[in-house]
């Protein structure tokens, strides 16, 4: 039998060396793939923290991607129109744009108002105190935010009263319940203004919504929805259900302000995406 070179047995050797290098390294990168993909299909979810006895398979957080945006259209003029009749035929966005110079006042009332009230159970009329600041734009209305949440037996119903002025809100909400009429006084020591109960996905997120109307500043609302610059997954999940809060009331009122969505969406972009990276 003719004897093979040196030269070539090595030359072979060497091949069959290369092929299982490579044969090993796509089963590695194969392995790797699909090691990728069920992470990308494992649900968010809190990691161990030993300090809590919450661990990752017991708690598991579900949110969607994305927060839509309502299609909402004009708010009607004609509910106001009794109260101010010079609005009569002018479009609910110039008068938007006119509030701007009545918004100051509106909001220094808001903040110099002393509620008065006596009763265990909610009235439909509240006593507002007068002063100087609070009669220059005294609030026309009274909201009691609420939602119907399960409540422990014995325990009475958790209400947030906000004092509001109905031209603000009528002008923003496409979906704002019926207002009574409202006439608060400014010439005495105090006056009465209506309570409109008002059941809301998120009352806790409702003084966000409440201030943006009142301000129109995207750049400080977007400062009270900063992310915390924890890496605690559970501390992101109470954040995203901040921004979620929001955004359902806003939906739910019909709120007409591209601005505010553009504020609750990047938001919301910003906070999925911490929570990913540290799932």
């Amino acid at each position: 039998m003719p004897s093979v070179p040196r030269s070539s047995q090595a030359s072979r050797a060497l091949r069959r060396s290369q092929s299982t290098r490579i044969t090993a390294t796509k089963f590695e990168c194969a392995a790797q793939a699909h090691l990728l993909a069920q992470k990308r299909r494992i649900p968010l979810a809190t990691k161990y923290n030993v300090n809590s006895n919450v661990t990752a398979a017991s708690t598991k957080i579900s949110l969607p991607r994305a927060l839509s945006r309502p299609v909402l259209g004009e708010v009607e003029t004609s509910s106001l129109v009794g109260a101010y009749p010079d609005l009569a035929g002018i479009p609910a966005e110039y008068i938007r744009d006119r509030l701007a110079l009545s918004r100051p006042k509106m909001r220094a009332a808001l903040q110099a108002v002393e509620i008065s009230i006596s009763k265990s159970t909610l009235p439909t009329e509240l006593g507002i105190l007068m002063n100087e600041v609070v009669s220059f734009a005294c609030p026309t209305h009274m909201f009691a935010v609420y939602n119907d949440a399960p409540i422990p037996v014995g325990h009475k119903r958790q209400i947030s009263l906000f004092p509001i002025h109905d031209l603000v809100f009528g002008m923003h909400c496409t979906n704002l319940p019926t207002l009574p009429a409202s006439r608060p006084s400014s010439s005495s020591s105090h006056t009465t203004v209506p309570v409109v109960p008002l059941r809301l996905p998120s009352p806790a997120t409702f003084s966000l919504l409440h201030a943006y109307l009142y301000t129109q500043q995207p750049a400080t609302l977007l400062a009270s929805l900063a992310r915390p610059c924890e890496t605690d997954l559970l501390q992101l999940a109470a954040h995203a259900n901040k921004i979620h809060g929001l955004w359902r009331n806003a939906c739910l009122l019909g709120v007409v302000d591209a601005q505010l969505y553009d504020v609750i969406e990047a938001s919301w972009e910003s906070t999925i995406a911490a929570m990913q990276a540290c799932s």
